[in-house]
């Protein structure tokens, strides 16, 4: 057995992680769900603000085969998609052109503006031929189920001044896409907490909405402040006036976030890490440090709490992607790797000054 002391630092910790999961809130649904592969369009569509869907583009041609005939049904008649291909090397803007007959906007090789990352540099291009109330910005690696735009347009409309966000379900193939679990289930965790009007907001990018004045009269994604950004969808929500951010549910919003391997991963969490954990509100931050010092001392403390916070691990990796009792299990070794990329990103992020992303090279400081 743990002596009383490790035994009580490791239960608030514990207790700490209930708190910042079990208060994040969820994207209501107004039907049932149905995978996002299966999508089809509704009979009656709810009577909702048009969308103008803004998808921002690097090398996404293979998700945008999939992703754009998902989206469509999931669309009104009332809704636009535009596609802004941000100077990829692939067949992203034939592919585009193809799935669609809407707006595809294509930017010239060599088109970004100093002191512009590219993912805003995208989004403000596709903003600002946008001609609908609430604008939607989709990752090309995000799959949606038919009724998930208006579920988040709902949202939108409860709270027009605000930058609304799910986050979406982790649809994860291979091994080394499991060691996602950790940095997914601290990223459910982040807006638990925080106060509606909070300095400190969150926004999850991937499937990002708000009121296209509200948007523009913040400045958006060329505030100076967002547009040269790493991460952007956190400095988004710090310049709104409000931030709503939730977690979508299995088959209503999905992605798969890094399908191409070890590599892929380290760069994407690396980029997201320290950059991110500087946007954290306080208390969830506090909550969070609470939950991850529990996991890395308490299989160290005893069996009991190796136990307690593997079955933690297990009940709330289960409702942020499909990460299985094996990978809960392992915990230790999650936790390993979370800490080592943490440390790595805040060397690459404030030491070095830099960091890499998609064939590029983001500046931090």
């Amino acid at each position: 057995m743990p002596s009383a002391g490790s035994f009580a630092v490791f239960l608030l910790g514990w207790l700490a992680g209930w708190v910042g999961f079990l208060r994040a809130k969820s994207l209501p649904q107004s039907r049932g769900t149905v995978r996002p592969s299966d999508a089809t369009p509704s009979a009656g569509a709810r009577a909702r603000p048009a969308v103008s869907v803004i998808l921002p583009c690097r090398n996404e041609a293979e998700n945008l085969r999939q992703l754009l005939p998902n989206l469509h049904a999931a669309l009104q008649p009332i809704d636009e998609v535009i596609v802004v291909d941000d100077d990829s090397t692939d067949d992203t803007a034939a592919t585009a052109a193809q799935f669609t007959d809407r707006i595809v906007q294509v930017l010239p090789a060599g088109s970004l503006p100093a002191g512009w990352a590219g993912k805003s540099h995208a989004c403000w291009v596709g903003a600002q031929r946008a001609s609908r109330d609430v604008l939607l910005f989709v990752d090309a690696d995000v799959r949606i189920a038919a009724g998930a735009v208006d579920d988040l347009a709902a949202l939108v409309a409860q709270a027009p001044d605000a930058v609304v966000s799910a986050m979406p379900y982790h649809r994860t193939v291979g091994a080394i896409e499991q060691l996602s679990m950790l940095f997914n289930t601290v990223s459910a965790m982040v807006a638990s907490v925080a106060p509606v009007r909070e300095p400190r907001r969150v926004a999850y990018g991937p499937f990002l909405a708000a009121h296209r004045g509200a948007y523009l009269r913040a400045g958006g994604h060329a505030h100076q402040l967002v547009r040269g950004a790493v991460v952007e969808d956190l400095a988004l929500a710090r310049v709104m006036p409000r931030a709503v951010a939730v977690l979508a549910h299995e088959r209503q919003v999905e992605y798969r976030m890094y399908p191409l391997g070890a590599r892929q991963l380290l760069e994407g969490w690396t980029k997201n890490a320290a950059i991110g954990a500087n946007s954290v509100p306080r208390w969830s931050a506090a909550l969070i440090i609470a939950w991850v010092v529990s996991l890395c001392g308490g299989p160290l403390t005893s069996v009991w709490c190796y136990v307690l916070s593997a079955t933690q691990v297990a009940v709330m990796s289960r409702r942020i992607g499909n990460f299985g009792v094996i990978s809960a299990l392992l915990y230790p070794l999650h936790t390993i790797v979370f800490v080592a990329v943490a440390v790595r990103s805040l060397v690459r992020s404030v030491l070095v000054g830099r960091v890499a992303w998609r064939g590029r090279t983001i500046v931090t400081r």
